[in-house]
Parts: C-alpha cells; structure tokens; sequence
C-alpha cells in the first residue's frame, strides 16, 4: 500500500534541504565548505537552521529505506540492484561528472579564481551514501523479508503495543553518537564523516523496519505525535538558549527522534492523501535535488555582491626539527596567505605570509637543495577566503536577498526540470527519471 505521506515528506525534505544550502551562504563560514560567501551574514537565521538540522539528513535516510522496502515487495533482489543502480549509480556519475563542476566553475568566476574543472559528489554524496546502504544491507533485507515471522519483527510487534516504546530505537543512536562523535566534532556533520556514514546505515535500516512492521508504527507515531512535538520543542530550547545549539550527544539524538516521530505522526494524519500536486512534485523534486546548487549558485551571482579578491590560506600541519621552518619560528598550525609555490627551487629565498589570528607576519626563508623548508603544508585543501569593500548594507536587505535567492534557485530548477530534463527523453535517467512514452 503507497503512503503518500512518505512521498509529501520526501518532498518537503529536499525542500528544507535547498533552503538549509541558500541559509549557508549568508553564514559567515560559508566559504570554509566551497559555497559562496555573502558580503554580509544573516546569522539570526541559522536558529531556525538549527532546529532542523539534526534531523533533516536522517529524514531523508529513514524515507530512503522506506521506499526501497516499498520496491523490494515487487522485486526479486537482482531487479532491486538493478533498479536502484539506474536510479541512483547513473545520476551519481552523471551528476559528478557534467552538474558539479558547473556550479563550481560559477563559485570560481564568482571569486575571481582562475576557472578548473572539479569532478566531484559534492552534494550528491547522499546518493553515494544510499547506494552503499542497498548493497550492503540487500543480503539483510531480503532475509527479513522473506522471514516475516524473524525475532526482530516478532519483537517490536510486541514492544510496540505500547507507542512510546518507540523512544527505545533512540538507544543504538545514542550509542553511535557518544562512540563516533568527538568533542570538538558536530553530530550534524554528516556528509564525508564516519559518524555521518553509520548514523545514515542505521536510519536506513530503521526505514526499512518501519514499513515491515506495517500499521503497527504508523499507529504508534499517530498517538505520541503530540507529545513527541512538546519533548522535541523543549529539548530544543534547552540547546539553543543552555548550549548555544551543542547540547551532550544523548540530548541531541532524544531531540532529533522526537521531532522525526512528531513529523511521521502528524504526517500520518494531513499527508496521507494523493493530489495532482504531490503526482508533479514526487517526480520533480529528484532532478531539483541534483540541479539546485547550479541554480543556487547562479543566484548567487546576480544578487549578491562578489569580494574584490579571493585569498588561499593554506595549514602548516607539521615542522622538522632543527629545519629552516622551526628556526624562522614556523609552527604547526600556521597559516599560510596566498604563497607563491613555484618559488619553491632548490637553494631559493622565499618569502611567506603567515597569518596569526588577525596579524599578518612576513618570514624570510631559504629552501635547501631540494626546494624544501621543512615543513609539510596542505597544499590539497586551501581555505578560500574572499575579501569585500567596505559596506553599509542593512541586514533587511540582505534579508531580502536571501528571500530572492530561494525563490530564483526554485524556479530556475523547477523551470529546467519541466522545459529540458522532463521533455528530452534521453536527459530523463541521468536525472533518475523512467523513460516514458
């Protein structure tokens, strides 16, 4: 039986997704991460950011599982493999290769860099992620599935008689958070951590279990919904006022579940239902997913004000002992402002900026024979940081930006999805769409 709750949910998600990525550039670290930084920040907005971003990524990896038990129950596990391979391996690649580094070429001319090419997942790591998950948990799966009467279903089905019982799936994310997120770590890093790779197989695995157990969770959600959204709301306040939005790890997971069982409850009630609307959107929103960063990013580049110059700062991560680095004063840690690698020759002097909190110093050094200093600088990994004129733009306008943005990203993305994407037969599974007609 289709849940059209699960399908209005999956659509709102990627849609909360979109917003979350536009919010990120007006956060003064946008840049850390490759996005297009903002003259300006909007920082007021990443309260409501927060709310959701302990639960937006496992969302989308707990409607994931779902919709593979919702295929698997018409396919053997060749056909599954098969299936999720078109859908998910070819975007993947496609996006890779041919979406990605168009929205990087933006970012560059953006930042006045020197345009390259940037083959990369980028955002597409979740498809990278759920690919994996289906083929390591096939085996796992497809036992349960053909072993209905197994002890796990069994179990819940008796432990589910009571809905709040719910709260114990909370009990191996806990654990997963305490044992895989670190001090000085965010349990909202999910994409390229190994935190964000087990938390996202196990809400998988868990959306999977909530369609085997059938009505019996729907049920569930249904009667705590209320009650969940009063613990998910409490708890959230204590983060945001108490813990500046980094509460312990086991607050943080008992939020999260209290909100997805709140959002699959109340879902459960005004969502389940189909409209011409959600038939359009369950097909748009995939190719939208893939296409809205070069939209964003294009956005991004009519509405916001671009920096006069970009700088690349690069981390000293080690000093030799006794080198020339350690007795100019170098120390791990350091940073390197926009150094010029080909004067690195045998025997040459050289000259480096190093940035030290907001100081900027000048060390003069002579590379050995070998053009080395002694140190070993990530040259991979720069941080590009772009530096603006002075402005006195107000935040209400910045505000209304951030409000155009998300509107031409929309619209950008939904106009190329139903004028190209949808209409060119071949163009419709690269962006994971069945060839019709």
């Amino acid at each position: 039986m289709r849940r059209y709750d699960v399908d209005w949910l999956r659509v709102m998600a990627l849609g909360l997704l979109i917003i979350y990525h536009i919010a990120v550039t007006f956060q003064p670290w946008a840049y850390f991460i490759a996005f297009i930084q903002s003259q300006k920040s909007l920082e007021f907005i990443w309260i409501f950011m927060g709310l959701i971003n302990i639960w937006r990524i496992p969302l989308l990896f707990i409607i994931s599982g779902m919709g593979v038990c919702f295929a698997m129950k018409s396919r053997n596990w060749k056909a599954l493999l098969k299936d999720r391979t078109k859908r998910i391996l070819l975007p993947l690649i496609f996006g890779s290769l041919f979406i990605v580094p168009i929205q990087f070429i933006i970012f560059q001319s953006f930042n006045n860099m020197e345009l390259a090419y940037w083959p990369t997942a980028a955002h597409l790591w979740f498809l990278e992620n759920i690919l994996w998950y289906v083929i390591l948990l096939c085996p796992i799966i497809y036992y349960l599935k053909n072993h209905p009467n197994n002890f796990l279903f069994r179990s819940l089905n008796k432990i589910l008689t009571q809905p709040f019982a719910l709260y114990i799936i909370t009990i191996p994310f806990i654990l997963e958070a305490e044992l895989m997120v670190g001090p000085w770590d965010d349990f909202s890093t999910y994409a390229g951590t190994s935190h964000g790779y087990l938390l996202g197989i196990m809400t998988f695995f868990t959306g999977f279990i909530f369609i085997s157990i059938g009505n019996l969770f729907w049920r569930s959600v249904e009667k705590i919904k209320k009650v969940s959204l009063i613990i998910a709301i409490i708890l959230y306040i204590i983060r945001l006022l108490i813990f500046e939005l980094k509460s312990p790890t086991f607050l943080i997971v008992i939020e999260s579940w209290s909100w997805l069982f709140s959002i699959f409850g109340f879902g459960s009630i005004f969502l389940n239902r189909q409209s011409s609307l959600l038939q359009y959107l369950s097909k748009a929103v995939y190719p939208v997913y893939i296409l809205h960063m070069v939209f964003m990013n294009l956005a991004a580049y009519l509405v916001l004000t671009q920096p006069l110059r970009t700088d690349y700062i690069y981390t000293v991560e080690r000093v030799e002992k006794n080198s020339v680095a350690q007795e100019v004063g170098l120390i791990a840690g350091d940073k390197i402002l926009n150094p010029d690698w080909k004067s690195f020759a045998p025997n040459a002097s050289i000259t480096l900026l190093v940035l030290r909190g907001e100081d900027v110093e000048q060390l003069s050094l002579l590379c050995n024979s070998e053009g080395k200093i002694g140190a070993d600088i990530n040259i991979f990994t720069p941080a590009i940081v772009p530096k603006f004129a002075p402005s006195d733009i107000s935040k209400f306008w910045i505000f209304g930006k951030f409000i155009l943005m998300i509107l031409l990203t929309f619209l950008g993305s939904i106009l190329c999805y139903e004028y190209i994407i949808k209409r060119v037969k071949w163009l419709r599974p690269l962006f994971g769409l069945k060839i019709e007609g």
